[in-house]
C-alpha cells in the first residue's frame, strides 16, 4: 500500500527533553487517519513537525516519497493544508480576503475560487463574517474559516489538529461530510481529536500515542475484531494505562 507520511525514529525535543521519542508511522494514502492520546501526548508536536512549523532532532520523516528537509520544505507545503490548534490566521484581513491571500500564496486561485469559498462559508454558517476582520470572530467561526480555507487550496495532504474544538454540532456534521468527500478523492487526512467517537466513527486507522511513542496501530481490520467486545475508549484508557478512580465517588 502507498504511504503518504513514513516516520521513522522521529525525535523532538524542548528545551533537551524529549516529547516525541523514536516514534515510527506510516499512514497510507488516501485514507483518514485518527491519532489520539491524553493532553501531552504530542500529538500537536507531531502535526507541528509534519507541517515544517516544528523543527526535529533525529529521525526522517517522509511526504508522498520527498524527505521533510530544509531544502525540500517549499516543494512539500504546495500540497499539504492545515487546520492547527489555536488556528494561524492574520487578524486584520476580513475572512475573504485570507482566504484569497492563502489561495493566492498556493496558487489555488481563479477558477471560480471566490465563489467557491461563499459556498463553503455558507454551508458552515459564517457568510455573514465574510467582510468581517478575523479578530471579530468567534473562535468556532475562526475554526470554520480555516478548516474553509484548507479545502479550498486542494491539498494532497490535510493535517487537522483538534478541528472540532469549539465547533458547533451540525458544523462538526458538515466537517465530516467534506472530509468524507476528499478522501474520496484521494487526499489524505491526519485528525487529533479528544473526541473519541468521531474519530471511532470517522477515521479508517488509529494510532494511539502516548509519551511520546505510538503506543497501538489499529488498522481498519483490528478494530473492527478488538470492538466487537469492546469499545475505542475502553481500548484507549488501557494502553494509556489510566488509573482508575471510581472508588473516589462511591459516596454519590
Amino acid at each position: 500500500m502507498e504511504r503518504a507520511v513514513e516516520i521513522k525514529k522521529l525525535v523532538k525535543c524542548y528545551e533537551n527533553k524529549p516529547v516525541l521519542k523514536d516514534l515510527n508511522l506510516a499512514i497510507p494514502k488516501g485514507t483518514i487517519f485518527g491519532l489520539i492520546g491524553p493532553n501531552g501526548a504530542g500529538k500537536s508536536t507531531l502535526i507541528g513537525v509534519m507541517t515544517g512549523l516544528l523543527e526535529f532532532k533525529e529521525g526522517e520523516i517522509k511526504i508522498h516519497d520527498i524527505s521533510l528537509k530544509p531544502e525540500n520544505e517549499a516543494e512539500i507545503k504546495k500540497f499539504i493544508a492545515s487546520v492547527l490548534q489555536p488556528p494561524l490566521l492574520f487578524e486584520q484581513f476580513t475572512s475573504i480576503e485570507f482566504i484569497e491571500y492563502v489561495c493566492d500564496i498556493y496558487e489555488a486561485g481563479g477558477d471560480g475560487i471566490i465563489e467557491k469559498a461563499y459556498h463553503l462559508m455558507d454551508y458552515f454558517d459564517i457568510k455573514d463574517y465574510a467582510k468581517i476582520k478575523i479578530n471579530k470572530l468567534s473562535s468556532g467561526s475562526r475554526k470554520k474559516l480555516s478548516f474553509i480555507t484548507a479545502v479550498l487550496i486542494k491539498p494532497k495532504l490535510l493535517l487537522l489538529d483538534e478541528p472540532f474544538e469549539s465547533v458547533d454540532v451540525i458544523s462538526i456534521g458538515r466537517m465530516k461530510n467534506v472530509l468524507r468527500r476528499l478522501k474520496s478523492k484521494g487526499v489524505t487526512i491526519i485528525i487529533t481529536s479528544h473526541i473519541l467517537e468521531v474519530v471511532e466513527n470517522l477515521c479508517d486507522d488509529i494510532a494511539i500515542l502516548h509519551q511520546g511513542h505510538i503506543k497501538a496501530y489499529l488498522d481498519s481490520v483490528s478494530r473492527k475484531e478488538l470492538q466487537k467486545d469492546t469499545s475505542l475508549h475502553e481500548i484507549f484508557e488501557e494502553y494509556v494505562e489510566v488509573e482508575k478512580k471510581d472508588e473516589i465517588l462511591d459516596w454519590l
